[in-house]
């Protein structure tokens, strides 16, 4: 799915929701910025990553799901704006399995930069806080 204006981040944002709802790995590849930072929050461990291990994370995530019954929620909570081409949002995802919803969900807090040249969104930052409860 491709972004009909560039420009414009709630339009990104959809697509971005949606193409997560779809599985769509080779998406998630081409938005994530190459100089990525993240960091994740496993069962109180922290896991620092980059771009590599991002992409092959949700490589996996959507192999894993791609054959079961099961269907993202992905609610966002907020969209704040920290610079003029710089947007942070939290999404709240977790996802129903055969109908019912898992009890844990994971809040990403995903920051995205508008590259001035290109106009393209990229993911540049992202917090993950896995397993709260539903």
């Amino acid at each position: 799915m491709v972004t009909k204006n560039k420009t414009d981040f709630y339009s990104f944002l959809n697509d971005y929701l949606q193409n997560w709802k779809q599985l769509n790995s080779d998406y998630m590849k081409a938005v994530i910025s190459d100089d990525l930072i993240a960091r994740e929050i496993r069962q109180g461990e922290a896991e620092d990553y980059g771009f590599e291990e991002s992409v092959e994370g949700w490589t996996q995530t959507f192999e894993y799901f791609k054959d079961q019954e099961m269907e993202w929620v992905l609610t966002t909570q907020s969209i704040i704006p920290l610079k003029p081409n710089e947007r942070m949002v939290i999404i709240r995802a977790t996802l129903t399995m055969e109908g019912k919803l898992v009890e844990t969900s994971n809040l990403f807090f995903q920051t995205f930069v508008q590259d001035t040249a290109n106009h393209e969104w990229k993911l540049k930052r992202t917090y993950v806080e896995t397993g709260i409860p539903n």
